[in-house]
């Protein structure tokens, strides 16, 4: 699975109460036992950035990955934040910084300074 892709491949999962995921969204009292706490919730939505952007460890991917793979709520807001970032890459394309402003600030990062007073 690449980080741009569904973890189950799937997209979001259905929800029988017909309810919306709002974007402030930091875990929900509907699980049942067996399913994703609270906590569980709160964890994967802080990090899912992480997780969309390959920065964690695998056994904390794994983690976001199951949870995500059992929360149909997570799921929802994880796809709305991979979409997020979809329409943020693709609107603010790269543009290079102009040469003269590239040798100003690797002559910068090159200088040795020298403290007299030491």
């Amino acid at each position: 699975m690449t980080s741009d892709q569904s973890p189950r491949g799937t997209g979001p999962a259905p929800d029988p109460a017909g309810s919306t995921v709002e974007a402030g969204h930091a875990g929900h009292a509907g699980h049942q036992h067996g399913v994703p706490s609270v906590s569980d919730c709160s964890e994967a939505l802080l990090r899912v950035f992480e997780f969309l952007d390959g920065e964690m460890g695998p056994d904390d991917h794994a983690k976001i990955r199951a949870h995500l793979d059992t929360c149909g709520e997570c799921l929802r807001q994880y796809d709305l934040d991979q979409m997020v970032k979809v329409v943020v890459k693709r609107s603010c394309a790269p543009e290079p910084a102009p040469v003269h402003l590239r040798a100003t600030i690797m002559r910068r990062l090159t200088v040795i300074r020298v403290d007299p007073g030491r």
